[in-house]
């Protein structure tokens, strides 16, 4: 009964924030501030990150006879776990480091990457600090901040993001009794019970994610609207506004209903963005392993930015592209569908419904994640 009652109250507070957010012009999950793009999981991570490094400060001052020590490891830290993250690109995808150095810009090592990168981080902080006698309480000040810090990201994601309310409120709540639980140990066996603690978190963590993904995730569940009675927006979980534009051949119009049955990946780019640059190869190798899949890559050009078409054509052939390129000359689907920075990428499923969104460039990986 609770997940059907938030998820009603997040539907109704969805239409209200799509309603205002067109009336608006909402950009695609990012802040546009003059030249800059910020994205919302950019400064989300980093408020996210800055209230993990209070918590940790909080909770080694709790302790006898404590220093910062264990507060400026952490600064260490980072740095070490984005070094390693970004250049770990090396081992989980040479190739494209090897054709396109510029790749470790703009990509790092992904999911795969960020577990490199916290063994490695794990393993530096032990070799630093488990010869102290207060590393008991360093050890538990980073669960603390790792919890404070992943429980905010959460919160943040409800307010700025399009995610289940339900699940990300539960997870909400199940982080802050679970830290509110975590204030009372300070002795030893206190600890011994944060461990037992952090284990039921990390379950309770599994169990939400495993229930919602079976229950009120799912269309149709609770009053969900189900694919055919889905409204047309941007929202995920809307059917994706259809349009018609010219194909780089010339002649044939290209429809995103035409694809109806197929995921689809909608890509706006430019030639003249580096990042596209980047994130071409890539594009054409997925489609190369996806195409007999049905998914189809509609690659929509912000023909408007250009030169001219010859531009256009010259970079198709260039990259020898495969995949269906359309021209938007007026820019007005890139206006429908509020892209503000190339490349984006909408992942529309087989009945024209958003899966996801993405700002930025996508390498092979997350490609293939994104039509699992």
């Amino acid at each position: 009964m609770l997940p059907v009652l938030f998820g009603k109250a997040w539907r109704q507070r969805a239409r209200r924030s799509d309603q205002t957010a067109l009336r608006k012009g909402k950009h695609m999950d990012t802040w546009i501030l003059g030249p800059l793009v910020l994205q919302n999981n950019v400064w989300m991570t980093a408020a996210a990150v800055a209230a993990g490094l209070g918590a940790m400060k909080l909770y080694v001052r709790r302790g006898q006879d404590s220093t910062t020590k264990s507060y400026d490891r952490v600064y260490e830290a980072l740095l070490i776990w984005l070094l390693v993250w970004k250049l770990s690109m090396l081992l989980t995808d040479f190739q494209s480091v090897w054709e396109s150095p510029i790749s470790l810009l703009y990509f790092s090592g992904g999911v795969k990457g960020a577990w490199i990168a916290a063994a490695v981080v794990v393993g530096y902080v032990w070799l630093r600090d488990h010869s102290s006698p207060e590393w008991g309480h360093y050890k538990y000040s980073w669960l603390v901040s790792l919890l404070v810090g992943y429980t905010i990201y959460r919160l943040l994601e409800i307010v700025f993001e399009e995610v289940s309310f339900t699940t990300n409120g539960l997870l909400v709540i199940l982080g802050v009794a679970t830290l509110l639980y975590c204030l009372k140990g300070q002795a030893p066996e206190g600890r011994r019970t944060l461990q037992q603690l952090f284990l039921i978190y990390v379950l309770g963590h599994a169990l939400i994610s495993a229930v919602a993904a079976n229950t009120w995730e799912k269309p149709g569940f609770g009053g969900n609207p189900a694919y055919a009675d889905a409204a047309t927006g941007l929202r995920i979980g809307q059917r994706a506004p259809d349009f018609e534009l010219e194909s780089l051949e010339g002649g044939t119009i290209k429809k995103l209903s035409d694809f109806r049955g197929q995921k689809v990946l909608i890509n706006f780019w430019a030639t003249w963005c580096p990042p596209c640059q980047v994130e071409m190869p890539h594009m054409e190798r997925f489609y190369s392993e996806y195409k007999d899949r049905d998914v189809v890559i509609l690659s929509v050009n912000a023909t408007q930015t250009e030169a001219s078409k010859v531009v256009v054509k010259a970079f198709a052939a260039h990259w020898e592209l495969t995949f269906p390129i359309v021209l938007d000359t007026l820019g007005e689907v890139g206006k429908t569908y509020n892209v503000s920075a190339y490349p984006a990428t909408y992942i529309i499923d087989e009945q024209g419904i958003i899966r996801k969104k993405v700002q930025g460039p996508m390498n092979e990986d997350s490609l293939r994640k994104a039509v699992r």
